[in-house]
Formats: C-alpha cells, structure tokens, sequence
C-alpha cells in the first residue's frame, strides 16, 4: 500500500468537533472531517490486501473479525491517532486481538491472529505481540470501550461495503462458555482451511447456508428427525395448549432454562 501524505498542519482553534463517537479538541471542523475521510479510505484499502483476504477468508463464521470488531479496529486506529503510514497488517492485528479481548468470551477462537501476525514460528513471539497490544492500547488513552453506536456510525460512512456483510449467525452472537466436544488444533494459520464448524453442525463453507424461512404455525411433521446417535429431546408446550416434542442436533447447545416458540 502506498503512502498517503497526511493533512497539512492547521493553526489551533480553542473548538471541540465530535463525530462518530470520536472527539477531537483545538482542531478545524474542516480539516478534521477530512482527515477522518482519509483514515476511512486507508482503513478500507488495507482490507483488501492480499494477505488479509486470505486471513478474512479463513474466518467463515465470522467468530473473530465480523463486521463490529473490524469497525473497532479502525476507531481505536483513531483514538491512538496512528499516521496513514501506520495503517498496517501488524497494526490491525493487535487492534483486532484487543477488540476480541474486549468483546469476546471464548479465548481460543483469537488464538489464529497469532500465526498471521507472527509468522509461522509464533509461539516464541506472541509475549512481545501482547506487549505491543498493550502500546497500542495505551496509545489510545486506554480507552478500549467503543460502543455498538459508534461502530455503526463507522458503517454508514460506507454502508455498501463488503465488510460489512460479516454478519455473525445469531448462535454465535451469544455466551459461550463451554468447550467444543471435538478437539482443533488452534491455531491453523495461513496455508490451511479453517476448522470446521461444530456449533453450525457444517463443514466452513456450509456455515452460512440461508437460514430456513420458518412457517405461519409450527408444524411437527416438518421437523427433521435425525438418527438416536446425532439427537437430543426437548419437551416444548404448544400455543394450542399441551406438549411435544423437538428433536434437536446433538452439536446445537442450550443452556438450561424455559424457551419460547414464536411463529410469524
């Protein structure tokens, strides 16, 4: 990527401009909106490099770089008020890593920036990789926090734009705090597909299949029974009154507790 000359510096005016959820003091309205778009369109070229292609690529399920912590990445790429020329591979992944710790329950799933940020003899570097995450994060006053809001104000500023098609499937949105009943080698890295996707039930291409368009009323003759060995029973009551039963895949985990059937 090509190095984009920063703005010229402006005499200081004693304003404060807010936009976005990013306040910056004692700067020109004018000159600030401009860089801000600077900063957009260098965020948004370093997304389609090669490299991070690929990287975004072997995240099929979107459990480490949807759409919300990539906008992260590019707020806390403000508040640290890295130079164009800073818009990096190196720097988006320690922004990345410290959006995960800041949004994520499961440790494991983040693990993978590590052999694209390091390389592949990355075990012996990944103390000094968290130590430049904690740069970072002090170089942005410390201020990790960034609000569903503000991510997608960062959003609107481009609504159309393929990053922000990385919509997580809602059983990953939610807690998870149990481990997988299959064991993966975490992390692949570059050069290997990614783990198949346990939680979804498919192989990673199949992840993000449409989702099945429900019907006006529940209808227990749709519902597929798969064999003993693959599935579990759950009691549900019906809107008619009395109960019945939904066989569910044994891969889809509930946490236990009363659910509401809803139809459309």
């Amino acid at each position: 990527m090509s190095v984009i000359q920063g703005p010229a510096t402006v005499p200081e005016v004693a304003t404060q401009v807010k936009l976005g959820g990013w306040s910056c003091p004692g700067r020109d309205s004018t000159s600030f909106l401009s860089r801000q778009h600077r900063e957009f369109q260098a965020f948004l070229h370093l997304l389609e490099d090669n490299f991070l292609q690929e990287f975004l690529s072997k995240d099929p399920c979107f459990q480490i770089s949807d759409k919300y912590l990539l906008a992260m990445v590019l707020v806390y790429f403000q508040r640290a008020n890295l130079q164009l020329s800073e818009y990096t591979h190196s720097n988006l992944f320690l922004a990345l890593y410290l959006a995960n710790d800041m949004e994520e329950d499961l440790e494991d799933p983040k693990c993978e920036i590590f052999p694209w940020a390091l390389g592949k003899d990355w075990r012996p570097k990944v103390a000094d990789f968290l130590r430049q995450r904690d740069k970072l994060w002090a170089r942005m006053g410390f201020r990790a926090v960034v609000s569903r809001q503000c991510c997608e104000e960062v959003m609107a500023k481009e609504p159309f734009h393929w990053a922000w098609t990385r919509e997580r499937r809602p059983h990953h949105g939610v807690a998870q705090r149990g481990c997988s009943e299959v064991p993966v080698s975490l992390p692949r890295g570059p050069g290997l597909s990614p783990s198949p996707c346990f939680l979804c039930g498919l192989a990673p291409f199949q992840c993000h299949a449409p989702l099945p368009v429900p019907s006006k009323y529940p209808s227990l003759t749709s519902v597929w029974h798969p064999p003993p060995s693959q599935a579990g029973l759950s009691v549900a009551e019906g809107p008619w009154g009395g109960s019945f039963l939904i066989v569910l895949p044994a891969q889809l985990h509930l946490e236990p507790g009363t659910y509401t059937l809803h139809s459309e």
